[in-house]
């Protein structure tokens, strides 16, 4: 257990109704005797009572909730305090003093109090990866992602992955370990057989198109289309502000101008991209090899066309692709098919529907059950794959036992059992102060 007691104020700075303090670690029942009423500390404990800058003089600060829980029931299995306080800036900035002019306890560094968590077994590394991605989720699909995996979702099933492995390993060791007369026949066999279904498993596991990455990160949807064609006043209609320029003049976007959008739950970034054309400007034509890396990587493709014929060219280049013809309100050659979406920037007509299609088209290819939510999981499953099927094309059972010992370590850092200490500071990195 750490020795030091650390505090931090864990909500938002500026005003509100409360606001709440952490405290964590051994001096937690000092500071409560030091600066408040309460007498006696039961092992989890709610109490009303004044707080105090001066307790001998009796100089309150505020009138607090103060939660004591005792370790090892805690987020951080330590001693922990939860001081509730009116949340003026005034009040808040008084705790601060106290706390810094007190020797009982320091600052927290960020995510200290969910590193000792950890560090104290309360949950695993893929847990608390969780609580880093449930506390920056800004849609509902990232939320249910971190939920998931916070619950353990993915935790139980790198344990059910490490359990066979295990079983692989323990057969490899007996062959080494005794006669032949003494394990059961057929056990090489059964070894292979066993090596090659846990492959399988990991495999099937994993193919999932990056669907948990791209719930953390986003899915992209790129405009792509002519000059003047309207892909800038989508965007400006979407953000609902200006962000491209919008002039008569062709070329005008020549760099790609991003947007974040949530689409009913789905983390979205619309891409505007410079028009598609033949161009003797040389910076024009970086932005229009730009606007083609991104049109061939995207979840979806948002194609601008003004002829029915365009289709066949743009789905030669792309894929994904969603067809729409803009400017409805004025156009006065609309395109006769249905499977071209009509939408005017002006209005808002058939933004909607094709909205609607962009979060079909994304859920439709995406599997709902993911749980690889970081390609850190993604990179450490494969990187054991290749181990696990190295140990197939091995015939000495020493080396073959090396193998697979090798792929139980490597697929345990995972949750955090080895070599733990050089990614804890990344991940880390991502929280707040007071988490």
């Amino acid at each position: 257990m750490n020795k030091e007691t650390i505090y931090a104020l864990s909500t938002p700075y500026g005003k509100s109704a409360i606001a709440v303090f952490r405290v964590s670690g051994p001096n937690c029942i000092d500071i409560i005797k030091k600066h408040t009423d309460i007498k006696k500390l039961n092992r989890s404990q709610q109490t009303h009572t004044n707080f105090y800058i001066d307790k001998k003089n009796k100089k309150i600060l505020d009138k607090v909730v103060a939660v004591y829980l005792r370790s090892p029931k805690s987020y951080t299995g330590e001693d922990m305090l939860e001081i509730s306080t009116h949340g003026s800036r005034a009040i808040i900035k008084g705790f601060i003093e106290v706390f810094t002019k007190t020797k009982l306890c320091r600052l927290a560094d960020a995510g200290e109090f969910t590193r000792r968590g950890f560090e104290n077994n309360k949950f695993d590394l893929l847990q608390t990866e969780a609580i880093s991605d449930l506390i920056n989720a800004e849609t509902e699909e990232q939320k249910e992602q971190a939920v998931k995996q916070l619950d353990g979702g993915l935790s139980k099933k790198i344990k059910y992955f490490e359990d066979q492995i295990k079983k692989i390993l323990a057969n490899t060791e007996a062959i080494i370990d005794f006669s032949d007369d003494e394990v059961p026949k057929n056990i090489e066999k059964k070894i292979k057989e066993q090596t090659k279904n846990i492959i399988k498993d990991i495999n099937n596991f994993i193919k999932d198109d990056k669907y948990g990455e791209r719930i953390r990160s986003g899915f992209y949807v790129t405009l792509i289309g002519k000059t003047n064609i309207g892909k800038s006043s989508l965007i400006n209609y979407l953000a609902k502000r200006d962000v491209s320029i919008v002039t008569k003049t062709p070329g005008t976007t020549r760099d790609l101008i991003e947007i974040g959008f949530d689409l009913w739950g789905l983390p979205v970034f619309f891409i505007d991209t410079a028009g598609i054309r033949k161009s003797k400007n040389n910076i024009e034509n970086i932005g229009i090899k730009r606007a083609i890396e991104m049109g061939k990587k995207s979840a979806v493709n948002i194609v601008f066309i003004e002829k029915l014929s365009e289709v066949e060219k743009y789905n030669n280049m792309f894929d994904n692709n969603i067809f729409v013809q803009s400017k409805s309100d004025i156009n006065k050659k609309l395109i006769k098919s249905r499977k071209i979406i009509k939408i005017s920037s002006k209005s808002g007509y058939g933004i909607q529907n094709m909205l609607k299609k962009i979060h079909i088209r994304i859920s439709r290819k995406t599997p709902k059950n993911s749980l690889v939510s970081r390609e850190r999981h993604r990179n450490i499953l494969k990187e054991c794959l290749k181990t696990l099927d190295k140990s197939r094309k091995i015939s000495n059972i020493d080396l073959v036992s090396e193998e697979i010992r090798k792929s139980l370590n490597i697929i345990s850092k995972i949750t955090g059992k080895t070599d733990i200490n050089e990614i804890l500071d990344i991940i880390f990195k991502e929280f707040c102060i007071g988490k």
